[in-house]
């Protein structure tokens, strides 16, 4: 061979090699996501477990995707604001350029993003905001996590089942908090009981002791609580005992997620006998749930608890990966909705889930758990389930 050939061959090859090299860049794409959840203010509590639940994910998945692919999740605190909420979300579509939006910790917060999500057409994966008309505001929403009236209805139409004939209601004084009352008071009156009264306190506030002697003078023989996760809800239990409710014989009555497994040493024996409704709980003997709980342990340390908003961050960026995975990097709006309208999972850290494509809100079991002292740790224990739980707010309320 010639020098000039043997250069010729050399240079080719070099410029093969770059060739290769752009063409490894160019198919190396990341999925941008959007998540917004509040790490401070009134939710931060719920915005720190979707962003671990969601950071969790992606860190063991990397291997699901197709090569040259990875997903970036754009984290933006939005203080549990619903204004910020609203300009970050506009932010995020329009200078960022995400493929879709995530997160979203309480329900005001996700009406203002609907209109944004609505007009760009951006698919919007709801993983806490509970109130049940919330995907009725956008085409493009869809919720992992639950809607209020699934707990709560399940939870009253259980107490008065099983010879609750009275209660009493305590709630946050926001949408998901109305829901709420609203959900249990159905479920409790259709079954045959009766509510004695109701109260609603400020969203941040720790100092229920006035609600619970108003409680205590209507003599109910229970009491529903919904309270934001956190200070308020530990206040709460904490208020339930010193009052003498919790001495005085009234059940307490809740939802899982307002008092998590990670407050549960801090509530400890003022929440002691409480029932709730729970579509998660972090010690479930499930494999899954066993699984998602060592790594989450892993991550964030062995005292460390996840809860809901963690599972369903989790859940969605499995739905996430599931776009990726039928479309690839590059998919439309109604590609990425048909496989979110769709979306079915049967081993998720809590159990088998699905998306009701008619209303693009999840279907799940619902358990009915009290609060025992297992070893020297108060515990959710399973007592009861309720299969396939769709929510019931919408049966009660169809679209005009």
């Amino acid at each position: 061979m010639s020098k000039w050939s043997r250069l010729g061959f050399v240079f080719g090859a070099g410029v093969l090699s770059l060739a290769a090299t752009a063409s490894s860049m160019a198919a190396d794409k990341t999925v941008k996501v959007g998540l917004v959840v509040g790490l401070t203010g009134a939710g931060a509590d719920i915005g720190e477990s979707m962003a671990r639940g969601a950071d969790l994910y992606v860190a063991l998945h990397k291997k699901d995707l197709p090569a040259g692919v990875n997903v970036g999740l754009i984290k933006r605190d939005d203080g549990s604001n619903p204004d910020r909420t609203k300009r970050l979300a506009q932010e995020l579509v329009v200078r960022d350029k995400v493929q879709l939006l995530a997160g979203v910790t309480l329900s005001p917060q996700a009406l203002t993003i609907a209109p944004i999500s609505t007009e760009a057409k951006v698919p919007t994966i709801i993983m806490n905001a509970t109130t049940g008309s919330l995907t009725r505001s956008s085409p493009y929403f869809v919720r992992m996590s639950y809607a209020n009236w699934q707990m709560a209805y399940t939870v009253g139409a259980w107490a008065a089942k099983n010879n609750i004939n009275s209660a009493y209601t305590l709630v946050a004084d926001y949408a998901a908090g109305h829901d709420m009352e609203a959900g249990f008071k159905r479920g409790f009156e259709d079954n045959g009981g009766k509510l004695g009264g109701s109260d609603r306190t400020p969203m941040a506030t720790t100092d229920y002791l006035p609600a619970m002697a108003r409680i205590k003078a209507a003599a109910p023989k229970s009491l529903f609580v919904f309270t934001l996760s956190g200070a308020p809800s530990i206040a709460t239990m904490k208020a339930f005992r010193d009052s003498g409710l919790q001495e005085a014989g009234v059940q307490l009555l809740s939802t899982a997620q307002n008092v998590s497994d990670q407050q549960l040493p801090q509530t400890g024996p003022s929440s002691l006998g409480m029932i709730n409704s729970a579509v998660y709980i972090a010690t479930d003997s499930r494999p899954s749930a066993q699984a998602f709980l060592s790594a989450f342990k892993k991550a964030y340390g062995q005292d460390a608890y996840p809860d809901l908003p963690a599972v369903a961050a989790w859940n969605g960026m499995e739905a996430v990966y599931g776009i990726i995975k039928k479309h690839g990097a590059t998919f439309t709006s109604e590609q990425a909705m048909d496989v979110l309208k769709n979306w079915k999972s049967s081993n998720t850290p809590a159990g088998s889930i699905s998306i009701d494509p008619e209303t693009r809100d999840i279907v799940h079991d619902v358990s009915m758990a009290r609060i025992q002292k297992v070893g020297d740790r108060y515990e959710n224990v399973v007592f009861d389930v309720v299969k396939d739980v769709k929510d019931p707010w919408k049966a009660v309320n169809p679209e005009k």
